[in-house]
């Protein structure tokens, strides 16, 4: 396996795979395999408009009524071709090395807010069923969340079902300032409303925080903004330390739809992240 095939890997997670709608595979850094992703959002409904996102919002979306028998179709149908050969047919995955490609979860993750789709606790019925029905691979089910809806009642019986066995919620925190919260995320919507749906998830559900380190331009986090972060992190941390299962700094990698975001050097995340291991004792991970 070459380096510039995995690196390739991750930076392509494209929604498409042979004639499904919803379900598609990618290798994820952040899962540390394939991931079965489920795009409940064709139509790129989000709540958010991250300045890093890779979904190009000029074009239109699909308007795709969401079927549940066929998308456990397409669901089943790829981890069929998974037992066959690995996803070995599939041209993105042909180099990549076999431990690479070891199926890790279902992951809801798409061109939007999962949270927003009606059908959100029968989707998450469904990945639970199916997670049961596959017990000899050790399939996590995650939500990848902006965390705007998860005070909504319907969203939380959703994520007491997709969390009942081996499930976690990663829910975003880009931000610790109402300034850099509207410029990388995009929202009218106050941190607040974020910052207190986060607590109240992790005292009921385990939960990651994904946090987006990027410049958009010439601007970046400065340490006035990374202490304002820590401290919404430690809020969160201890308003549910049993359910807090860490946290996850990641760069971009992956075309973004703004060419005026860009990387930060390896170094600003680890930095980072060390600030964070000095306040709590958590897991931190650098994608």
């Amino acid at each position: 396996m070459s380096f510039s095939a995995l690196q390739k890997a991750y930076s392509d997670h494209s929604r498409v795979w042979e004639l499904n709608h919803w379900v598609y595979p990618v290798i994820s850094r952040r899962a540390g395999g394939l991931s079965i992703g489920i795009n409940l959002n064709l139509d790129k409904s989000c709540s958010f408009r991250c300045a890093y996102c890779q979904v190009d919002r000029t074009i239109p979306g699909k308007s795709l009524a969401l079927d549940l028998n066929l998308l456990e179709q397409e669901i089943l149908s790829l981890i069929e071709e998974y037992k066959k050969n690995g996803l070995t047919g599939f041209s993105n995955f042909k180099e990549i090395a076999e431990e690479k490609r070891l199926i890790r979860d279902i992951c809801l993750s798409g061109d939007g807010e999962s949270t927003l789709v009606p059908e959100f606790k029968e989707v998450c019925q469904l990945m639970l069923k199916i997670q049961k029905q596959f017990r000899e691979y050790p399939l996590q089910l995650t939500l990848i969340t902006n965390a705007t809806h998860l005070q909504f009642p319907k969203v939380r019986e959703g994520l007491s079902l997709l969390t009942s066995f081996r499930g976690e919620i990663w829910g975003k925190l880009d931000a610790g300032t109402d300034a850099w919260f509207r410029q990388i995320n995009g929202s009218s919507m106050s941190l607040e409303v974020i910052q207190n749906n986060l607590e109240m998830t992790v005292k009921d559900f385990p939960m990651q925080i994904q946090t987006m380190l990027c410049k958009i331009g010439e601007n970046f986090p400065s340490q006035v903004e990374i202490d304002a972060y820590l401290k919404r992190l430690e809020k969160i941390y201890y308003a549910g330390k049993e359910n807090f299962k860490g946290v996850q700094l990641y760069g971009v990698v992956r075309q973004t739809a703004l060419d005026t975001v860009s990387a930060l050097p390896k170094d600003f995340l680890e930095n980072v992240a060390e600030q964070i291991r000095n306040s709590l004792p958590v897991c931190v991970n650098v994608f």
